[in-house]
């Protein structure tokens, strides 16, 4: 496996302050000097990605096929069959569920190399109301044969990330949650989370908990940890950006922890939780799993902060998530 891309820590921190889009759209604009066969495949919603001097320098790269995300998968493999790298863009729910057939033929079955990129997964832009939630794409994607589907933790990972998967390109979707980076997350710098699990915050002795978080959440599971520590629990946070494949070694690692708490926006149906419940199924002396995640329903429109909190996904949340899970084991 090659040594992962890295970003130092000052520059981590001002890659939060951009708007996930904007990042993007920067990403493109070095990977159209890199690659002349880039592609940006885009529906509607590219009009709002940051895409306007790779249009402007590059004018090819970017396709626009309107109001018609199957369309959009359909000339996004076809461009990937004839050399990349390509990357598919919308909102979460559009370029995954909408989708869905035409993914699991043309990247499932054919292997078509897409890079698929869900903008305002999530709670992201929960004021619009549940047709624009992304809480079952990890399910959805994860279930494709030969996909790999990851969900960064700040806009520094998206963008290595990215440059990643443009290197080496291959079906896989990229889950883009919002929210404020962890400057504890990014003392040391960043380094890409492409197919690796690492260690945010290791425990001071050993821990009764690991606390392991994907997307945006990371943040707020480190100030989970925080709050629990100052109660007398001490917690290990870890990262799965790349939920499908999972790092299998890297989860080995971590058996040592009684109680593995799994945490993500996403329905508590299917993704990181699922996924680590399968890896432990049939595993002799396996942590007691609890999954922190959205529930089994739509909720009504609202900004994402609020969204988190009435589906306990802040910190104080979390915290009350492991409270419980130590009071019941």
């Amino acid at each position: 496996m090659a040594e992962p891309l890295f970003i130092d820590a000052g520059q981590a921190l001002s890659l939060d302050k951009l708007d996930s889009r904007q990042v993007f759209g920067q990403v493109m604009e070095k990977l159209a000097e890199r690659y002349p066969l880039l592609s940006v495949v885009v529906s509607d919603y590219g009009r709002r990605l940051a895409l306007d001097k790779v249009k402007e320098q590059h004018p090819d790269v970017v396709v626009q096929c309107g109001i018609a995300e199957q369309n959009q998968i359909e000339v996004a493999s076809a461009l990937a069959n004839e050399g990349g790298p390509v990357f598919a863009v919308s909102y979460s729910p559009f370029i995954t569920a909408r989708v869905l057939d035409q993914i699991r033929v043309n990247l499932g079955m054919m292997g078509s190399p897409v890079i698929l990129v869900g903008l305002g997964a999530g709670y992201a832009v929960g004021e619009l109301g549940a047709s624009h939630m992304g809480l079952e794409d990890i399910a959805d994607l994860r279930a494709i044969p030969g996909m790999t589907v990851v969900s960064p933790r700040d806009n520094a990972e998206l963008a290595l990330v990215l440059e990643e998967l443009a290197a080496d390109p291959r079906p896989a979707y990229v889950r883009v949650t919002t929210g404020p980076a962890s400057e504890l997350a990014c003392q040391g710098g960043v380094r890409s989370g492409l197919g690796r699990g690492q260690i945010l915050q290791e425990a001071e002795g050993e821990a009764p908990v690991a606390l392991i978080a994907t997307g945006t959440l990371c943040t707020q599971a480190l100030e989970a940890a925080r709050i629990l520590k100052a109660e007398g629990t001490d917690c290990l946070v870890a990262e799965l950006a790349t939920i499908k494949p999972l790092d299998e070694g890297f989860l080995e690692g971590l058996r040592g922890c009684p109680i593995w708490v799994s945490i993500e926006e996403h329905s508590c149906i299917g993704g990181l939780g699922g996924a680590l419940a399968e890896h432990i199924a049939g595993r002799a002396a396996s942590p007691a799993l609890i999954r922190c995640a959205a529930p089994d329903a739509y909720l009504e429109a609202d900004v994402q902060q609020e969204l988190r909190h009435r589906a306990g996904l802040d910190a104080e949340g979390i915290a009350a998530t492991v409270r419980k899970a130590l009071g019941r084991l």
